[in-house]
């Protein structure tokens, strides 16, 4: 039976994690390893167990693209206030949303400890370098639904209570974080552990959304000229969690449990029965029809839609399949593909239009090429890699920022009547039983 090591402050609080994070428990309970049991051999199992918190226990899809259906990209009829941008402080999935980057947090945290106190174990290093991966991939989560959040160490007063730090405070956490990972993590073998080029991929989409090209630019270049990733006409083994395939830069995979495959992804986004026999989904969510439509008739990314009828409506809809139904579920944290948008985006945002790295994602997905008198302006082609940045990555976390990034999303909101602050989620209802002392985020109640 495989055993993995989850905290044991999975279910709690902030403060129930800073009061109890020296010892790790297992998912089969006859197993427990405290802190000082830790070594350099089990060490990894460490970042299985954050893992393994982060999807909140083979269930990543619980939370996982829920700010998608916020954006232009999803629609939904069983999701209506996150459809309206007018989520509640009671609803569930904030509980996850914020509770399991926590909980990944709090493992990796014991791994940094453990690191820090046997700084000459030369032989922990890429173990190291991933557990800041995730910790800055947790708190980049957590940022993005919330804004400024706590930051958690694990060397906390379990007397004190958390308390929201800036966002500008976590980015700069987030940063710090990364560039660890690269300096400590090798290079690209394979998308299920952590590598150098993940950490930098990361960073380049981290300065993109706070405007620092240059840095944007140093970062998806090095992702590009190392030589390690290659793009694939393969789209669809991208997300397979059994496929290492070469675009898939970094992934969390979830345990073969045995059980069914009607989970992860499709769950959310399938088209569910009206799609066939066996299809996951409630049919219930689907991509925006003007979106699909604008792919090339030769585009291999636009098979990867279902046109059928939705689960509660009478018209026929266009559902997102690109993500496999599979015993093991698999979540895209980076792909190289983003290296490529990142490079051409950052260019055009100072001033050059450059369709060189453009045409060479477009060339791999069998779509059409441009050239750069195609383009009146800077501005012009910024409104071409919206576009693609749209068709490449629906589905995978990554709209909502975009939005913000080329000025769409402030009006989105207001469209449905909601505030612009709606653009972070409410903390959720049950934080503020436990930690009285955090702060709600503005236009919502606690």
């Amino acid at each position: 039976m495989k055993k993995y090591l989850s905290h044991i402050c999975v279910a709690g609080s902030l403060l129930s994690m800073s009061a109890c994070s020296n010892k790790l428990d297992q998912v089969v309970p006859d197993t427990q390893i405290t802190y000082q049991q830790l070594n350099s051999t089990n060490l990894p199992l460490v970042i299985g167990g954050a893992k393994l918190s982060l999807t909140s226990n083979n269930a990543f899809y619980l939370y996982y693209d829920y700010q998608d259906i916020m954006t232009d990209d999803l629609q939904s009829v069983s999701l209506p206030s996150w459809e309206a941008c007018n989520v509640t402080s009671l609803d569930n999935t904030l509980t996850f949303m914020f509770k399991q980057p926590y909980a990944a947090i709090a493992n990796v945290n014991m791994i940094l400890k453990y690191a820090g106190e046997h700084a000459s174990d030369t032989t922990i290093r890429s173990t190291v370098g991933e557990a800041y991966l995730l910790r800055a991939y947790s708190y980049m989560m957590l940022s993005e639904h919330f804004g400024g959040v706590p930051l958690v160490y694990g060397n906390e007063d379990p007397k004190t209570r958390a308390v929201r730090k800036t966002l500008a405070e976590v980015n700069q956490q987030i940063e710090t974080d990364l560039l660890q990972a690269a300096s400590l993590s090798p290079d690209y073998t394979n998308p299920t552990t952590g590598s150098k080029q993940a950490a930098q991929l990361l960073l380049a989409r981290l300065y993109l959304n706070l405007g620092r090209n240059d840095d944007a630019l140093t970062m998806a270049n090095a992702v590009l000229n190392s030589g390690k990733l290659t793009l694939t006409s393969n789209f669809g083994d991208i997300f397979k969690s059994a496929v290492n395939s070469t675009e898939a830069l970094y992934k969390v995979n979830e345990t073969n449990t045995g059980g069914s495959n009607m989970y992860g992804l499709p769950t959310v986004l399938g088209p569910g029965k009206n799609g066939g026999t066996n299809v996951a989904g409630s049919g219930n969510t689907w991509a925006d029809s003007n979106l699909v439509k604008s792919y090339d008739p030769t585009d291999i990314r636009k098979s990867f839609y279902q046109r059928t009828k939705g689960g509660s409506i009478i018209d026929s809809v266009y559902f997102v399949m690109k993500f496999p139904q599979e015993l093991s579920n698999s979540y895209p944290v980076c792909r190289y593909s983003e290296a490529y948008l990142i490079v051409a985006e950052a260019t055009a945002r100072k001033g050059t239009v450059d369709v060189t790295r453009y045409n060479q994602l477009r060339t791999a997905r069998k779509a059409s090429t441009r050239n750069n008198s195609d383009f009146a302006s800077p501005a012009a082609f910024l409104a071409e890699i919206e576009q693609e940045r749209r068709r490449e990555f629906i589905g995978e976390r990554l709209r909502w920022q975009d939005m913000a990034r080329f000025g769409k999303r402030d009006a989105w909101i207001q469209s449905f009547g909601q505030p612009v602050t709606h653009a972070l989620l409410p903390l959720p209802s049950r934080e503020f039983s436990i930690n009285p002392y955090l702060d709600q985020n503005p236009d919502y109640t606690k």
